[in-house]
C-alpha cells in the first residue's frame, strides 16, 4: 500500500488548478479597443458574442484533469485490493494529461485552432499577430498539466517492493 498519500492530494490540486486556467481569458480582443475576451471553454466575457466564438479546446484539458482527479482518489482507497487498480488508473491519467498539455501547446503554436476564425468573423484579420492567444495563460496550463502528469505517473509506480526491502526485526 501507499505510505504516503501526499501525492494524490497533490494531484487533485494541480488537477483543480488546471481547470481553474482553463477558466482565464485564453484571447482578448483588448489590446484592439474591444473589451471582448473569452476563456479556454470559449466562452466570451460579454454578452453577445457567442455569435462569434473560439472553439472550447479547454473541455480536453477539463478531461484530462478529471481522469486524474478520479486516479487520485483511487489511490486514497485503503482497500489493498484497489491498489492494482490505482496504479493503472494512475497511469492512464499520466498519459492523458501528457495528451492534455498538448492543448495548450497546440494553440500557441496553431492559433487558429483555438480561434475558430473569430478574427475573420469580427473584421480584425489585419490585427492578427498582435490578437495572439495569451501564452501568461497557456504557458503556466501546460506545466501544471506535466506536473499533475508527473504526479500520477509517480503514484502509478509500484513502491510496494521498496517497503519490503525495509528492515524490520518482524521479518
Amino acid at each position: 500500500m501507499q505510505s504516503s498519500r501526499l501525492f494524490p492530494f497533490a494531484t487533485i490540486v494541480a488537477a483543480a488548478t488546471a481547470i481553474a486556467l482553463t477558466a482565464l481569458p485564453w484571447m482578448s480582443l483588448r489590446p484592439v479597443g474591444f473589451d471582448v475576451s473569452w476563456n479556454g471553454l470559449g466562452m466570451g466575457g460579454l454578452a453577445g458574442v457567442d455569435d462569434f466564438a473560439p472553439a472550447g479546446r479547454g473541455w480536453l484539458v477539463i478531461a484530462a484533469s478529471i481522469v486524474a482527479i478520479l486516479a487520485a482518489l483511487i489511490s486514497l482507497m485503503p482497500a489493498v485490493q484497489a491498489q492494482p487498480v490505482a496504479r493503472l488508473a494512475n497511469a492512464a491519467a499520466a498519459v492523458v494529461c501528457v495528451l492534455g498539455a498538448f492543448v495548450p501547446v497546440a494553440v500557441m503554436i496553431w492559433p487558429g485552432w483555438y480561434s475558430n476564425n473569430v478574427l475573420d468573423q469580427v473584421g480584425l484579420v489585419p490585427f492578427g499577430t498582435e490578437l495572439g492567444p495569451s501564452k501568461a495563460v497557456l504557458i503556466p496550463l501546460t506545466v501544471v498539466m506535466l506536473l499533475t502528469a508527473a504526479l500520477c505517473a509517480y503514484s502509478a509506480t509500484d513502491r510496494g517492493r521498496e517497503e519490503r526491502d525495509v528492515w524490520s526485526p518482524l521479518t
